[in-house]
């Protein structure tokens, strides 16, 4: 039974080796100062842990940053061999206007992916754009050894006779609803009462409820005015950072943003309650419970618009 465990694992290893690859992380080439430089390390060790927990194509492999040096001029031969039995994570940073792009590509044998790019500021790390820029990278690497296409697959032109069809079952028929007539009301049911007069409606319970509704929808459409203030600076801030025009000066707008969303939430979700609890009032204000003096009781329901 203990061989037959040990085989089965020893038959899954080429199958999880092939899944994910073992990369190395090259040192940062370009023109970087020291701060910059770590950050742009700590930017790309981070997407590429991502990519390990979430079981994607990339395990990291120590020392960060790799030993191995190719200089004056990394070659790719010289990069493939800098991580013997796995992949190497080759990136170039530059710095312009206080704005860092990392261009990053993974060497594998004499083979190269296409270059994959990501921006950021230094001292104001996002995370987001380089684990996007990673999984970028897992496509591209992908597509290092992605296999041919089957020809004996069924091609999306082919005729429609060739294909299967399957069988269609007609619904089963529904019974026919059957309506019963309601017992007619006698002039001995004690919950029927014309002579009674009705009760009048709550007018303080109505005057509240319309009150409370109508500051509940002054709530709401403030909240909307925040959300599209905040809706408003973080487009803005997309467009920038995609533009290549973020500085560090936006960190105001970014806490702007920020501080307007968190107040449209509040307002809306606080005004759709005061409206709810109004409209509640509103409709409870016509309701009211009365005694027929016989030991049962009348609901009396009415409204006034």
């Amino acid at each position: 039974m203990i061989g037959l465990v040990v085989l089965a694992a020893v038959l899954a290893l080429p199958g999880v080796a092939h899944a994910q690859t073992v990369v190395g992380l090259y040192p940062i080439q370009g023109k970087l100062e020291a701060g910059p430089r770590a950050d742009a390390e700590g930017l790309i060790v981070s997407g590429v842990r991502a990519s390990e927990r979430r079981f994607g194509s990339f395990i990291l492999r120590g020392p960060v940053p790799l030993k191995a040096s190719c200089d004056p001029t990394p070659t790719t031969e010289c990069l493939a061999a800098a991580n013997k039995g796995g992949a190497t994570l080759y990136a170039e940073g530059t710095m312009a206007d206080g704005v860092v792009t990392v261009t990053m590509t993974v060497i594998r044998g004499t083979q190269r992916t296409r270059p994959i790019s990501f921006r950021f500021i230094p001292g104001f790390l996002d995370l987001r754009p380089a684990h996007f820029a990673i999984d970028q990278l897992e496509k591209a690497y992908a597509e290092l050894s992605a296999p041919a296409a089957d020809s004996t697959a069924p091609r999306p032109d082919a005729p429609v006779a060739t294909r299967q069809q399957a069988p269609v079952v007609a619904p089963a028929p529904e019974p026919a609803a059957v309506e019963e007539e309601p017992a007619p009301l006698t002039a001995e049911s004690p919950y029927v009462d014309d002579e009674a007069p009705a009760p009048q409606s709550s007018g303080w319970m109505r005057k509240a409820g319309i009150y409370t509704a109508i500051g509940g929808a002054v709530l709401v459409g403030a909240g909307g005015a925040f959300g599209l203030r905040s809706r408003s600076l973080t487009n803005d801030l997309s467009t920038r950072y995609t533009e290549g025009r973020l500085v560090a000066g936006d960190r105001s707008k970014f806490d702007q943003a920020k501080s307007s969303s968190l107040l449209a939430n509040t307002l809306m979700i606080g005004g759709g309650v005061a409206a709810l609890t109004g409209l509640t009032l509103w409709g409870l204000s016509g309701v009211s419970f009365d005694t027929d003096g016989r030991g049962g009781g009348k609901l009396n329901v009415g409204g006034r618009f």
